[in-house]
């Protein structure tokens, strides 16, 4: 039971995301640049369960007619470090964003650019 409510709460945490995701595709394209990343942690420890999730937060940025503006990103990964590596090897990359033509402050950043 506690292993279905965990994987019911990484779940949910996903549809935001996703629904921006599916909202933005056909909204304009232009490159941002990740910023930095921090990862934060879950641990849950039972006696015969031992269940690690930790999540990366990206910053990234971009500009559109002049203005800078900037969102996040977050991906779940099984393991602390595995999250520690997404982050560190994607700061100062160069990433695509989609952003809403009517309101610009409102964007996702395209997961096909994160590979």
């Amino acid at each position: 039971m506690n292993v279905l409510f965990l994987l019911i709460l990484v779940n949910i945490r996903r549809v935001p995301q996703w629904w921006h995701r599916t909202r933005s595709a056909f909204w304009p394209t232009i490159p941002g640049t990740i910023e930095s990343g921090e990862v934060s942690t879950f641990r849950y420890r039972r006696v015969l369960l031992d269940v690690e999730l930790a999540t990366a937060q990206l910053a990234y940025s971009y500009r559109l007619e002049g203005d800078y503006y900037s969102g996040y990103y977050n991906e779940t990964f099984d393991d602390e470090q595995k999250a520690w590596s997404y982050v560190d090897g994607l700061k100062g990359q160069v990433v695509q964003v989609s952003y809403n033509p009517r309101n610009p402050d409102v964007s996702v950043l395209r997961q096909t650019s994160l590979t």
